[in-house]
C-alpha cells in the first residue's frame, strides 16, 4: 500500500511522461494538478492511509543504551551494554530461573563427575544457527578449545587453562579438568558458543572481523535473535531467528513474542526518558535515579521496575600502586569513614541496598558471612591515621604524608564515569565523607572510553562505579588474584599478595562441604587488604513502557545479562489494537466516500480546464 508521500511521488514523476508534448512543457499546470492530488490526501487520509490490519507490522521493542556497544565480540565483552547484546545473538549451555538455580538452555541435561573434575553436557539436537548450518556438539568442544588457545584477556581464559580436553561423540560433549573448580559447571554453562564453521580459520579470537559491523557472517549466533544491520554510535538492528529453537526447550516452550530488536544511541538521561515517553523508546540499559524516579511514577506512558536490587555493585577501588594507597592504613581508614546510608540518600536519592561484604547477602545468601562485614567508625578512621602519622602537618585542613611539615598532602583523584550519574554523586558523597578526616579527594568526570582505559591499564588513582554481578561468586577470585593482574584484567586493584592468592584458590577448589567456610576466608581477605569498598547495590529502578508486560525479574532486574528469558516472554499488549469503527449515528465512511467521490470528479474536471487553458 502506498504511502501519501510514495504517491505524491508518483504523481509527480507521471507529469513528466505525460505523451502529450504540450503537457510536457507545460510544467505549471502540471504541478496545479499535483496540489489538487495532495489537497486530496490531506484533507481525506481515509482514502489512502491503510487501516492496522492492512499494514505490514512487527513488535518492536527500543532499547536506548546512554553510550555504544563497546565490542560486538561475545568473548570480549566488558561492559553489560555489549553483554546484554551478546545475550540475544548468542545462547549459552545453562541459564537461570528466577531464583537464580540453573535450567538447562542449549545443554538439554548435565553430569558433574563426583570428584568434580568430568562435566558432561548433552546438546540439544535440531538446533541450527543463524545462516542456517547446524549446531552441534563440536560446535561447543569447539569453543572451550578456541577460549582456552587465545590470549590472556578473553573471557573465561583462566579457567580455561585448567580444561585438559573437551570432546565431543555424538550430541555429547565432555569436559575434563586438571584441577577442581568450585564454579566450573556454572562457568561453562554462560560462555556463548561459537559456531566453527566461521571461526576455525581466520586469527583467533582477537579476529578483526569481529569488529566489522558490515559482516554479518561474522557475527552470526543461534540466540533468540539474529543480527541484522548495525551504524555505530547510532543502532544496532537485530530480527526475530524464526528458527530458534526455544519452542522444545520446557523451560521456554515459544518463539520470542518480540519480533524485533533495536538497540539507539541516546545521549543523555533527560533525552532517554523523552524518548521512551514519546515512544521513540521502550526503556533504556540501565536504571534511572533520583528525581527522574518521580518522573517516571508519575508518567502514565511508563511503567518501573521496583521491589528488586539490581546487579550493579557501586565499589571504590583503590591502585595500590600509588603512594598513600600502597599503605593499608589510608585504605583502612578511608574504608572506617564511608557511610553507605549517606551514600545511597546522595548517589540514589534511597533507591538502593547496602552491600557491606565483598560476597552480599541479597545475591548470595548461603555464602555471606558476617565476619566479613566492613564497619563504620569515624573515630576509629581518624585515630588509625593519627597513629600512622598522617596529620596536619600545615594546619590547612587536610592531613600530610608522615614526616616534617611541607610533605605532600593525602590528596587523590577518583573517577567517575560520566554518563553514569550514579557514579559521579557517588564520588561527590565520598569527596564530602573523605573531609571528616582530613584527606582531599578531587572528583574526576571521566568519559567511559577513558576511564575503562585508565582502570583497567593502571593509570589511575581510585574510582567508583558499579561492576556488576552475576549469579556466579567467584568474582572475588577474579578481582583478587594476582593471576589477574594485566591489562583488562579484573584485579585492576594490583592486589599481589601470595597469602590471598592461597585463600582465592582454596574458596574457587572448594568442594560442596567446605565452600561455605572457604566464603567466610575470602570475605576476610578482602576486609583486611582492602583493594576495594564495597558500597551499595542500586535498586533496578528500571523505567519501562507501560504496555510492556509478562517480563521475568529475578534479583538484578529484568534486562540483565543472564536473564534472556524476559526477552522471550514479554509483549506489547496494545499490540495490534485497531480503533474500533463508530457505531450508529453518523454513518462517516459514507460521507468520506461521497466526499472522496466528489473530489475525484473535481480533479477531472480541473484537468481538463488547465489543458483547455
Amino acid at each position: 500500500m502506498l504511502k501519501a508521500s510514495e504517491i505524491v511521488v508518483l504523481f509527480w514523476k507521471v507529469g513528466y511522461i505525460f505523451p502529450n508534448p504540450e503537457d510536457r512543457r507545460n510544467l505549471k499546470n502540471r504541478r496545479k494538478m499535483l496540489y489538487v492530488v495532495l489537497a486530496m490526501f490531506l484533507f481525506f487520509p481515509a482514502i489512502y492511509t491503510p487501516t492496522a490490519d492492512a499494514q505490514d507490522e512487527e513488535m518492536l521493542f527500543v532499547m536506548a543504551y546512554g553510550s555504544d556497544i563497546g565490542e560486538l565480540n561475545p568473548l570480549l565483552w566488558r561492559s553489560e551494554r555489549s553483554h546484554w547484546y551478546d545475550m540475544l545473538v548468542y545462547d549459552t549451555l545453562l541459564s537461570y530461573d528466577d531464583n537464580l538455580d540453573l535450567i538447562p538452555w542449549l545443554a538439554e541435561d548435565y553430569t558433574v563427575s563426583s570428584d568434580g573434575l568430568t562435566i558432561t553436557f548433552d546438546i540439544r539436537e535440531g538446533v541450527t544457527w543463524h545462516d542456517g548450518t547446524p549446531l552441534t556438539a563440536d560446535d561447543v568442544a569447539f569453543t572451550f578449545e578456541y577460549i582456552r588457545d587465545a590470549p590472556s584477556d578473553v573471557n573465561w581464559w583462566s579457567i580455561m587453562q585448567d580444561l585438559t580436553s573437551a570432546t565431543a561423540v555424538g550430541n555429547t560433549v565432555t569436559c575434563v579438568f586438571s584441577v577442581l573448580y568450585s564454579f566450573a559447571l556454572d562457568n561453562l554453562g554462560e560462555i556463548y558458543i561459537l559456531p566453527e564453521h566461521i571461526w576455525s580459520t581466520g586469527t583467533g579470537a582477537l579476529d578483526t572481523r569481529w569488529n566489522d559491523h558490515t559482516d554479518v557472517e561474522a557475527h552470526v549466533g543461534s540466540g533468540p535473535f539474529m543480527y541484522v544491520a548495525r551504524v555505530p554510535d547510532e543502532y544496532t538492528e537485530l530480527d526475530r531467528f524464526a528458527d530458534w529453537w526455544g519452542t522444545d526447550n520446557p523451560n521456554v516452550g515459544q518463539l520470542p513474542n518480540i519480533e524485533k530488536v533495536r538497540i539507539d544511541v541516546v545521549l543523555g538521561q533527560d533525552a532517554r526518558i523523552l524518548a521512551m515517553r514519546s515512544g521513540a523508546a521502550d526503556t533504556e540499559r540501565y536504571e534511572v535515579f533520583g528525581a527522574y524516579v518521580n518522573e517516571i511514577l508519575t508518567a502514565p506512558e511508563l511503567q518501573l521496575v521496583t521491589g528488586v536490587a539490581s546487579q550493579w555493585d557501586y565499589v571504590w577501588g583503590f591502585n595500590l600502586t600509588v603512594a598513600g594507597l600502597d599503605d593499608v592504613d589510608v585504605r583502612t581508614a578511608m574504608s572506617l569513614a564511608i557511610d553507605r546510608a549517606e551514600l545511597i540518600n546522595i548517589g540514589r536519592l534511597g533507591f538502593g541496598t547496602a552491600t557491606t561484604s565483598a560476597i552480599p547477602d541479597v545475591f548470595y545468601p548461603g555464602l555471606a558471612h558476617a565476619d566479613g562485614v566492613f564497619p563504620e567508625n569515624v573515630t576509629l578512621a581518624n585515630e588509625i591515621l593519627d597513629a600512622a602519622g598522617y596529620v596536619d602537618n600545615d594546619a590547612d585542613g587536610v592531613r600530610n604524608f608522615p614526616g616534617a611539615p611541607g610533605t605532600p598532602e593525602l590528596e587523590f583523584d577518583i573517577l567517575t564515569l560520566s554518563w553514569d550519574d550514579i557514579s559521579v554523586s557517588t564520588g561527590t558523597g565520598i569527596k564530602l565523607q573523605m573531609q571528616d578526616i582530613g584527606i582531599k579527594i578531587n572528583n574526576m568526570v571521566t568519559d567511559d572510553g577513558p576511564m575503562y582505559d585508565a582502570i583497567y591499564t593502571g593509570e589511575y588513582e581510585m574510582y567508583t562505579m558499579a561492576h556488576g554481578y552475576t549469579p556466579i561468586p567467584d568474582f572475588v577470585w577474579w578481582r583478587c588474584h594476582s593471576d589477574n593482574i594485566y591489562e583488562w584484567g579484573d584485579n585492576v586493584f594490583h592486589l599481589d599478595n601470595a597469602t590471598v592468592d592461597t585463600i582465592m584458590d582454596d574458596y574457587v577448589a572448594s568442594t560442596p562441604a567446605t565452600l561455605a567456610a572457604n566464603a567466610r576466608l575470602a570475605q576476610l581477605a578482602v576486609l583486611q587488604n582492602l583493594p576495594y569498598v564495597p558500597l551499595y547495590l542500586s535498586d533496578d529502578t528500571h523505567a519501562l513502557r507501560a504496555e510492556w508486560v509478562n517480563w521475568t525479574a529475578p534479583a538484578g532486574g529484568p534486562f540483565t545479562a543472564y536473564n534472556p528469558r524476559a526477552m522471550v516472554f514479554m509483549y506489547d499488549d496494545t499490540f495490534g489494537e485497531t480503533t474500533p469503527p463508530p457505531t450508529g449515528g453518523t454513518d462517516f465512511v459514507l460521507i468520506l466516500g461521497i466526499g472522496a467521490g466528489a473530489l475525484l470528479v473535481g480533479i477531472v474536471v480541473t484537468y481538463f480546464i488547465v489543458r483547455k487553458k
